[in-house]
Order: structure tokens, then sequence, then C-alpha cells
């Protein structure tokens, strides 16, 4: 498990708390799955909006994070909600589509159990001098 995967495992709580797994991450690609269990479902009964975009926000810091020593933070987040997740669990996959010194864009798609995908998500995030916690 490389440094990011450590920080965002050991230190976002929201990950936890959501059930999020990161199945692997590199500063190039990530892959984060989620259960889609009572508690992330809508009063419809299809996967919330709001979990999702959590779990591709999840995405991509893991990847935007990977292989660095310092923090990168979110500057924009697009989401495009395509169908509903209606079978979990619910699976994003992160991939850099621009890699600079400072600035970094990700394009993450969401997937529900069936692979169908449901969401597409732009994100862009700036890589700050703030050094990540490491783990003991």
């Amino acid at each position: 498990m490389n440094i990011a995967e450590n920080y965002v495992a050991r230190y976002d709580q929201l990950l936890r708390h959501l059930q999020m797994n990161i199945e692997y991450a590199s500063e190039d690609s990530s892959r984060v799955t989620m259960p889609l269990n009572e508690c992330i479902k809508n009063g419809m009964g299809v996967a919330h909006g709001g979990a999702i975009f959590a779990l591709a926000d999840v995405a991509f810091g893991a990847s935007a994070n990977a292989g660095s020593n310092t923090g990168t933070v979110s500057l924009t987040s697009s989401i495009e909600f395509l169908r509903p997740g209606k079978k979990g669990p619910l699976v994003a996959e992160a991939r850099r589509v621009r890699g600079g010194q400072s600035i970094q864009s990700y394009e993450i798609l969401v997937f529900d159990g069936s692979g169908t995908l449901i969401a597409r998500v732009m994100a862009t995030g700036f890589q700050t001098n703030v050094p990540l916690p490491h783990q003991a």
C-alpha cells in the first residue's frame, strides 16, 4: 500500500463510515468500491447521488495523492448522473487525464454492481506543499 492509500484509508472517516474499499491507487488510476446497502439508498430505493459523488471523490483523492508526500486538494468537480444505481457494490474508477506540475485532472466513472455506468465525474486538483501524515 502506498503513502496515499495509507493516508486516505487511515484518515478519511467518511471512507470508513460508508464502508468504502480502496482496491488500488496509483497516480494514474484508482479503483474504489462501496456496498449499496439501505443507508446508501435514497427515498426511491436507488443509490443516493451524494453517496455516488462521495465514492467518486474518494477515488479521485486516492489517485491524486498517490506517490506524493504532499496533499492534493479539489479545485473543481462536476458530476453527470446517467442512470440509477440499482445493484451493489458501487465501483468508482479514476483515470488521470492531465498531470501537470501543480494541477491534475481526472475522469471518474462510477458503475453499479451489474456493470451499468451510472455517473461520470470530472475532477481537478491542486498539488499543495502540505505534507501528508505518514503512517507510523
